[in-house]
């Protein structure tokens, strides 16, 4: 019996120092994982002692790496996020401004391992709040820029089918209701086109481009926006060629030429050129001296539907999206689109392309 027992022993302590090895190994792979993840993780118990972190929430809570063994409440001094971890798993996930960054929105999320210990996971969701923003504001903005010409149809077509509305005046409204459906349609292509740039960012195979054609087709294209008082004035000093989509660079041509009308007072001077600059790369430019963009206003321009309060500016259409393509296209084409203004002297927009 006693042989038994002394042939048991040694096999019990392999069997004891395996599982140790096991368990050794298994904390050490949850320590690796907790350390890659970008969440913060806190380990506390029920007296909201911290039992482990990782770097992600020493980061996003400002907690010490020597936080392990003292009060959670101690190191991070958001009131409702230390009620919501004495709370139990049932609550909804709680959203707070990060005590670190306080232009930063953190979300946090309470799990109960036993009855001794919860798992506390935060994460950064300030780039997700602003992409619902974003799309709550796309929403609103579409639907203001297609009320307006949707109001007109309607007013004009009610008119129409009123049978006491004398005859001229009906073939006047037929020939009204060009301009709004216009607007709706031009509205329409621009969200199409947006929304394909966004979602290829990698463009299909580009062929050899001659700017100066594309540019004498956008001349062409917005002879209808001048003024009897207003210059436009091509400089092709340039026979460079580019790769790229024609299309595509048709757009960014027409859409800053034409954003240089609408933003500018009668009588405006608009210049356009394309050139090499000293660097060995392809300038397309445009320049005006008009009202000029106001500092404040550079970074956002190129959002979808930001418009700049010109209240001089002539109110001569666009669907405010313009510059957002320009923006998704040049992307496409390994260039960005560059801004220089002043207030009252004019703008100067340009990109810069690699020749072929």
């Amino acid at each position: 019996m006693s042989d038994t027992i002394e042939d048991n022993e040694p096999k019990n302590q392999i069997k004891k120092k395996s599982d140790q090895s096991k368990l050794k190994a298994r904390l050490r792979d949850l320590e690796f994982f907790t350390e890659v993840i970008p969440d913060g993780v806190v380990i506390i118990n029920n007296q909201l002692v911290v039992e482990a972190t990782n770097e992600s929430a020493q980061s996003l809570l400002g907690l010490p790496e020597d936080s392990t063994g003292k009060s959670f409440e101690e190191f991070v001094k958001v009131a409702r996020l230390n009620s919501y971890v004495r709370g139990d798993s049932q609550q909804e996930p709680l959203e707070f401004t990060s005590p670190v960054q306080k232009d930063s929105t953190l979300e946090a999320r309470l799990f109960n391992v036993d009855k001794e210990t919860k798992v506390v996971i935060v994460r950064d969701i300030t780039t997700l709040n602003r992409l619902l923003t974003m799309r709550q504001s796309f929403v609103a903005n579409v639907s203001h820029e297609l009320r307006t010409p949707l109001t007109v149809v309607k007013g004009y077509l009610e008119t129409m089918v009123d049978e006491s509305a004398p005859e001229d005046l009906r073939l006047s409204l037929i020939k009204k209701l060009k301009a709004p459906v216009n607007r709706m349609e031009s509205l329409v292509q621009d969200l199409l086109l947006l929304t394909q740039l966004e979602s290829n960012p990698v463009p299909p195979e580009m062929d050899e481009i001659k700017m100066t054609e594309l540019i004498e087709n956008a001349y062409n294209e917005v002879q209808g926006l001048l003024g009897e008082e207003d210059s436009l004035v091509i400089q092709n000093n340039s026979d460079a060629k580019i790769k790229g989509i024609s299309g595509e660079l048709s757009s960014v041509c027409i859409n800053l030429i034409s954003n240089a009308i609408r933003y500018s007072p009668d009588g405006a001077n608009i210049e356009v050129s394309w050139t090499n600059t000293e660097q060995g790369k392809a300038r397309f430019a445009v320049q005006d001296h008009g009202l000029g963009i106001a500092k404040e206003h550079l970074d956002r321009i190129t959002e979808r539907f930001y418009r700049v309060d010109m209240k001089d500016s002539r109110a001569r259409g666009g669907t405010g999206l313009g510059l957002a393509i320009v923006k998704h296209v040049l992307r496409r084409h390994n260039s960005e689109l560059q801004v220089k203004s002043r207030v009252s002297e004019g703008s100067l927009f340009f990109c810069d392309f690699e020749p072929v």
